[in-house]
């Protein structure tokens, strides 16, 4: 969480934050003490940037963190993953460095390994109120993640908590292929078919030069079974769960709609055996002609869980995946 935060400073656009409504109430506080007393944040809305204002410089020592805006939501509990978003100022004179307000919102677990890493942001998220904003900074930990580089001024973040929800860990391979023999990993035929009579199916087109595209409807649900629909079906070789197959895909967020991965930027095929990788590729692609174009709707535990570890993407994801050779 650190490193995320302070590496990702260097490359936030500079922008103005926007002034709004209610400054609301501050609440809990670890850390260095009385540190960010003077914070004062005025917000709008969770998707613009809040106003924040302090009194220059702050004299920050170490960790420290404070909720400066009580949100209205859900209480914050052990073992759940927020969404967040943040904006970055810089603690000598209150200017703004940067946010995160144009992207995806990232996730963190607040659980025993944020406990461990980081006691300060971990007391004060635990029991804090979906919509509030709490001040953080880590000094020492930004000073380290900028050794060798000229010295920078301490950067204070303001975290909105966006959402909060329950882990969804990643299902075993084993687990997912004890699932398939009974049946009830695959959603049937005719519930994708009345997902798609809903409007509740990703549509899936294709450009000019063969490329696809994915648009994901506003209200997609979260599916609790992985979704197949053949697009197109080929007429070649019929795929197992430990073939070897040569395919392009184009990878999205189902809650979001974002591109987080696609073979298509590199111009060839990719090619991997179905026995390494996720559950939903390998469960979703068994049983598919070389040849075929397939939509595959992915829940977040035939997936990379939710939240992902690393840069993986989190929660359900849709893929086209065009079927090119089965070995």
């Amino acid at each position: 969480m650190r490193k995320v935060l302070a590496v990702s400073l260097s490359s936030l656009l500079l922008i103005s934050a926007c002034s709004g409504g209610d400054t609301g109430a501050a609440g809990k506080s670890a850390g260095q003490p009385g540190v960010f007393d003077s914070v004062k944040v005025k917000v709008e809305d969770q998707e613009t940037v809040p106003e924040v204002e302090f009194d220059a410089p702050l004299d920050i020592t170490e960790t420290a963190a404070k909720v400066v805006y009580t949100g209205d939501g859900d209480t914050v509990a052990e073992g759940q993953s927020i969404t967040f978003q943040f904006v970055a100022l810089n603690a000598d004179d209150a200017s703004v460095s940067g946010d995160t307000y144009s992207q995806a919102a990232a996730t963190l677990p607040v659980n025993d390994q944020l406990k461990e890493q980081d006691p300060v942001l971990y007391e004060v998220l635990l029991g804090a109120k979906v919509g509030s904003h709490i001040a953080y900074a880590f000094p020492e930990a930004q000073a380290a993640a900028a050794e060798g580089e000229e010295e920078q001024s301490t950067q204070v973040m303001v975290l909105s908590v966006q959402s909060a929800q329950d882990t969804v860990e990643m299902l075993p391979q084993d687990e997912a292929a004890a699932r398939n023999a009974e049946g009830n990993l695959l959603m049937s035929s005719d519930d994708v078919a009345k997902l798609e009579s809903d409007g509740k199916l990703p549509e899936v087109t294709f450009g000019d030069d063969g490329v696809p595209s994915i648009t994901v409807p506003e209200n997609a649900e979260d599916p609790d079974k992985l979704v197949v629909k053949v697009l197109e079906e080929g007429d070649g070789a019929v795929a197992g769960e430990t073939s070897t197959v040569k395919a392009n895909y184009l990878g999205v967020s189902l809650r979001d709609g974002t591109t987080f991965d696609s073979s298509y930027e590199g111009g060839e095929a990719l090619e991997f055996g179905l026995d390494g990788v996720i559950s939903g590729w390998t469960y979703g692609l068994a049983g598919q002609k070389a040849g075929s174009k397939l939509l595959l709707v992915l829940p977040a535990e035939l997936a990379y869980g939710d939240p992902a570890g690393g840069s993986a993407p989190s929660g359900p994801l849709a893929f086209v995946v065009e079927l090119e050779e089965v070995k």
